[in-house]
């Protein structure tokens, strides 16, 4: 099947078929907009637009998209790039012909030899199936918890922990302060990323606070808003690792006292982490969302199901921190 047709590098000429193909098959209001932030604007841009584009030979109709946003990994001082895959979808009529796992790999042939060195993807069930078709390893699941804020005790009495704004520079120096000692891989926070994600978003508006318990700053929170059927839900999109772990009831309920109009909390976590049982106890459900799925590009190699870099797997889940505001 896949000899009807080709497969190439997006060009500028391809917008309007990328932006109407996902508000039909993916989206709601993918615009202009949104395109230039995630692709043009990026701090991490890698000289070219790295999406896939495959077209019909004989109509050259452009019958599936598939992208990959240029991010950092971090753990400690030693920083990588990543390809993470995003926005993408195959033409209903052009679907069970192997076009998803022919994007992959291309990419994986046209991006050998060059900077990024893992791609990793938060996907679907039927689209990490795809994806391990085409070579990538399934690292771990990531599961939504979310809670009905009327479900939710909003005064829980004294509480030693408090919530203050603050700037993006102090949001980027509680980050550093946990981030140069962790041992955990994370997508990495430098001020022009986080400029870019929290200032410039075309559409979300992300507050951080810091966290003080009897008046000392114990890391961050970063939350966003956003109208959705028919009533307001609030992410926890970001946060000092562990600090939802130890405070998850008293950082809700101040964030319940400065949002009142919210009517749900959301926020992921790893499947059968010490948050995923926190939450539970605290009110949420789960609900399974994602699928983690590696593959070696660059300096990197897979074995046995797992990706390694440098001798260590990076598939393990254990050795990610990962949070809503990473998954694009």
């Amino acid at each position: 099947m896949s000899e009807e047709y080709n497969v190439r590098w997006f060009k500028d000429e391809d917008l309007s078929s990328f932006i109407n193909g996902l508000n039909e098959e993916l989206w709601d209001e993918y615009n202009e907009k949104v395109y230039e932030w995630k692709f043009r604007n990026n701090p991490f841009n890698i000289g070219f637009t790295p999406i896939v584009v495959v077209e019909h030979k004989l109509t050259g109709e452009r019958v599936a998209f598939n992208s990959f946003l240029p991010l950092q990994i971090r753990k400690g001082k030693d920083v990588f790039l990543a390809l993470q895959g995003c926005d993408g979808f195959v033409r209903r009529e052009h679907r069970r012909k192997g076009l998803f796992q022919m994007t992959l790999k291309f990419l994986l042939k046209e991006i050998k030899g060059k900077s990024p060195e893992i791609l990793i993807g938060f996907n679907l069930e039927e689209a990490a199936g795809a994806a391990r078709k085409a070579g990538s390893e399934a690292a771990f699941s990531v599961n939504k918890f979310i809670a009905d804020a009327s479900n939710l005790e909003k005064d829980i009495g004294e509480t030693r922990v408090r919530l203050n704004p603050i700037d993006l520079l102090e949001y980027y120096e509680l980050y550093e302060k946990w981030a140069i000692r962790s041992v955990m891989l994370h997508f990495h926070r430098p001020i022009p990323y986080l400029t870019w994600r929290v200032q410039r978003h075309p559409f979300r508006r992300s507050h951080p606070y810091r966290i003080l318990v009897r008046d000392e700053i114990i890391g961050y929170v970063v939350v966003d808003t956003v109208k959705e059927n028919d009533g307001l839900t609030m992410t926890i999109n970001d946060y000092t690792p562990k600090i939802l772990e130890h405070h998850l009831s008293e950082i809700v309920s101040r964030l319940l006292d400065i949002y009142p109009d919210v009517d749900a909390i959301e926020f992921i976590a790893k499947n059968g982490t010490k948050l995923a049982v926190k939450a539970l106890e605290n009110g949420f459900k789960t609900l399974p969302w994602y699928n983690v799925i590696m593959m070696a590009l660059n300096n990197t190699y897979q074995e046995s199901g797992s990706v390694f870099r440098k001798g260590i797997n990076i598939s393990d889940s254990r050795r990610w921190f990962i949070t809503s505001s990473d998954v694009y």
